[in-house]
């Protein structure tokens, strides 16, 4: 079985694409195993300390905003469709998987009109622009909400399976133990995991930056709690240079390759609500204070956020009007309350589909076998 993937852009298409193809490889599924994204640092750097053979292409969003941006986008069209159509006549895929970013959509199409079995892939709780467009076209469609579903055409239903958001098996194998041992913590302190997102996010190292200053004039927490702190590669130095003096202690890194470790020694995540994140957080069940990213597309980190709250699995926190000193009082709340961080858990793992990468990878196999 030849596989192509495609995405990019933003880790919450990339992470689970990875997930895919490393279960696919890692089980000896595919022959060849083939990407095509764009040309991000995040993507380019992965996918080479992965191993994957990587093509790129020149696909640009749909224009939102700027004039200008639908004058260039037509060219930029066109010359995405010119690229994935030579590239799929030479790596002729058996199936195409498509992760919903703008990338998904020639490569996509193109496998329609070629007769190639196709799956678009939807992490979020609402379909991203790029899936509206492609589910009539493509074989299967896999989503990681059931309020996704809602709503569709009886014919897109029937395609349509209820699968979750694929995630690394590291993410799930790995113990506390190890990550105190990876990370030098106390393993008997309260951790906290600040979380930016793929790219990072420099509102919510603001915040955190504040929340963790107002903390440390508590002596009790000062003895009680540490911090893992991801910034994204902007604000690595000012972080450390803002909690290195503290009593509190911190752990400041701009990404981690191993995300797993951090996340096997944390107790509370404050972050935002990325498909990745959410898909990681309720396979984990670990309880989360939620503040999704306000200019996300659709407004889908809200809406992925809203899921959780309902289920008592999160708080949800909108960034608008956001103090250090309201954000301190919810972390109190649940440093304090180990019987409602233990509600939340459960709750969050009732809502994680830990299996979603095995599911997803038998949906491609099962989709291959039909070729045939």
């Amino acid at each position: 079985m030849r596989v192509l993937v495609t995405a990019g852009g933003t880790g919450g298409h990339i992470y689970p694409a990875l997930a895919i193809a490393s279960y696919l490889r890692e089980h000896h599924l595919a022959s060849r195993i083939l990407w095509i994204g764009g040309g991000r640092k995040l993507e380019v750097e992965l996918l080479r300390w992965q191993g994957f053979d990587f093509k790129q292409i020149k696909a640009s969003p749909f224009p939102r905003t700027f004039w200008q941006e639908w004058i260039r986008f037509p060219f930029k069209l066109i010359l995405s469709f010119f690229q994935s159509f030579l590239i799929l006549l030479q790596f002729r895929p058996t199936v195409v998987i498509g992760m919903g970013s703008f990338h998904s959509y020639p490569v996509v199409m193109l496998a329609f009109f070629f007769g190639i079995r196709s799956l678009a892939c939807e992490q979020n709780a609402s379909f991203s622009l790029t899936n509206k467009f492609l589910l009539p076209y493509v074989s299967k469609i896999a989503t990681s909400f059931p309020q996704t579903n809602k709503d569709l055409s009886k014919r897109i239903k029937n395609k349509t399976q209820l699968i979750g958001n694929p995630i690394h098996f590291k993410i799930l194998a790995t113990t506390r133990q190890e990550g105190i041992k990876k990370f030098n913590l106390d393993k008997d302190k309260f951790t906290i995991l600040f979380l930016g997102g793929s790219q990072g996010a420099h509102s919510l190292n603001k915040l955190g930056v504040e929340v963790i200053q107002l903390l440390n004039r508590q002596k009790k927490m000062r003895d009680e709690i540490q911090v893992i702190f991801i910034t994204g590669e902007n604000d690595l130095k000012w972080v450390e240079n803002s909690l290195t003096p503290l009593k509190i202690k911190s752990l400041v890194s701009s990404y981690l390759q191993e995300i797993q470790y951090a996340y096997a020694v944390s107790h509370l995540a404050i972050c935002r609500s990325g498909a990745t994140t959410i898909a990681e957080l309720t396979a984990l069940g670990l309880p989360a204070i939620l503040i999704p990213y306000p200019h996300a597309t659709g407004r889908h980190q809200y809406e992925n956020a809203k899921v959780l709250q309902a289920s008592g699995a999160a708080l949800l926190l909108a960034e608008d009007n956001l103090t250090g000193d309201r954000l301190k009082k919810s972390i109190l709340g649940l440093v304090k309350d180990k019987k409602l961080l233990k509600k939340m858990s459960r709750r969050s793992k009732e809502l994680g589909r830990p299996q979603a990468t095995r599911e997803m990878v038998e949906l491609v196999c099962n989709l291959a076998n039909q070729v045939r």
